[in-house]
């Protein structure tokens, strides 16, 4: 499936979005691009001075301080942003690390850190603004993924193996999403690429990511939801032999 060809909604009223990591790189991207289209924004991080920077100039950005590691810390931000700006209808989960040592150099303490922001403060994220969303049958989560963990590069591997277990996170939560009932309630992966960020010294601008974002979030009732799309197109990580045959059979995934 390629998004350039799949259809998408017609402009709608803007709508309220959430966004984790939001102080810098792509994070920072996505939140002046949707800000800059009209939608209300509210970016999370930890660090109050590069949310101020990434607000400059989108006057109706909202600045939540939050560690997304702490689940109640989170809620709590996410409650303030939809008493200022309105329910929640995107939700991008954005924020992560990636401590660049080997695993027998990297400190246990730094190892459980990766894993609670990657990993925990995914559903972190999520969990409070996802029953809002089953209510209202109205609602996109973008989880920012990688292929990180097909090919796991020295010095990479807690942040590969985290990366690995969002595949699980996305897939099991649209899973769980009746379709039948919340047809217009999504959740989807994306891999941004190689992007030029504090994270990796090479790859396009953070703003190459935006327009794939977009189209995510404009997908329609009934979208493709537990999926994993680079760059505009589904890609199929980890899958075997045995669903590949069924995928390409058009049998039910």
């Amino acid at each position: 499936m390629n998004l350039a060809g799949f259809e998408t909604s017609p402009p709608r009223t803007p709508r309220v979005v959430v966004l984790s990591g939001g102080g810098a790189g792509i994070g920072r991207a996505v939140a002046r691009d949707l800000a800059a289209r009209g939608h209300p924004v509210a970016i999370l991080g930890r660090n109050a001075a590069r949310l101020r920077e990434t607000a400059a100039g989108h006057g109706d950005m909202l600045c939540l301080v939050a560690d997304v590691a702490d689940p109640e810390a989170t809620a709590e931000a996410l409650a303030r942003a939809e008493a200022e700006l309105g329910p929640v209808d995107i939700a991008i989960a954005n924020a992560a690390i990636h401590p660049k040592a080997r695993f027998l150099d990297l400190p246990a303490r730094d190892f459980a850190a990766t894993m609670r922001i990657n990993i925990e403060g995914v559903a972190n994220l999520i969990r409070p603004v996802l029953p809002g969303m089953l209510e209202r049958n109205c609602g996109r989560i973008i989880v920012m993924g990688s292929l990180a963990d097909m090919n796991p590069l020295p010095g990479s591997v807690a942040y590969s193996a985290s990366k690995g277990a969002l595949h699980a996170l996305v897939k099991g939560i649209a899973a769980e999403i009746d379709r039948t009932r919340f047809p217009n309630v999504l959740i989807n992966e994306i891999s941004p690429g190689a992007t030029l960020t504090a994270m990796s010294g090479h790859g396009h601008p953070p703003e190459a990511v935006c327009p794939h974002v977009r189209a995510l979030i404009d997908l329609p009732p009934g979208g493709p939801s537990g999926r994993f799309f680079q760059e505009g197109r589904e890609l199929h990580p980890g899958e075997g032999l045995r669903a590949l045959i069924r995928r390409k059979l058009g049998l039910a995934r």
